[in-house]
């Protein structure tokens, strides 16, 4: 019950900012950040056991062995983690830092895809050999 507790955080730390806003403006960014923070924490580990999960299932079907399942999984990291630090940059007014966030994320996406990119242009061009 993870989610659970994610939304009851997120709601608990919503009326806290209404709160906090209409007596300490200059304190709700930072109680914004903190109960991001702890959402983010949560959301970690729910995420370990849905990769744990992930991972038995590829491991019985023999699929996604080795680099290509650490790489998608780091990617899938890098997601959500550009996506938290992006959303906090907008709500706290900064949407330019949120899009340098946003492009650095699609950047180290890139990076990590590369990679993959050449097990499969050296799939497709051993294919194309043999035929």
């Amino acid at each position: 019950m993870a989610g659970a507790r994610i939304w009851g955080i997120a709601l608990v730390g919503l009326a806290a900012l209404l709160i906090l806003r209409a007596y300490k403006p200059e304190w709700a960014a930072l109680l914004r950040m903190a109960v991001t923070v702890v959402a983010l924490g949560l959301t970690v580990s729910l995420a370990g056991t849905v990769m744990a999960y992930v991972t038995d299932l590829t491991d019985a079907a023999g699929a996604l062995d080795g680099e290509p399942r650490s790489i998608l999984l780091k990617a899938l990291g890098v997601a959500f983690l550009t996506e938290t630090a992006a959303s906090v940059c907008r709500d706290s007014g900064e949407a330019g830092l949120a899009s340098w966030v946003e492009t650095a994320g699609r950047l180290e996406i890139l990076l990590l895809s590369l990679p993959l990119i050449r097990i499969v242009l050296d799939t497709v061009a051993a294919l194309l050999e043999a035929s």
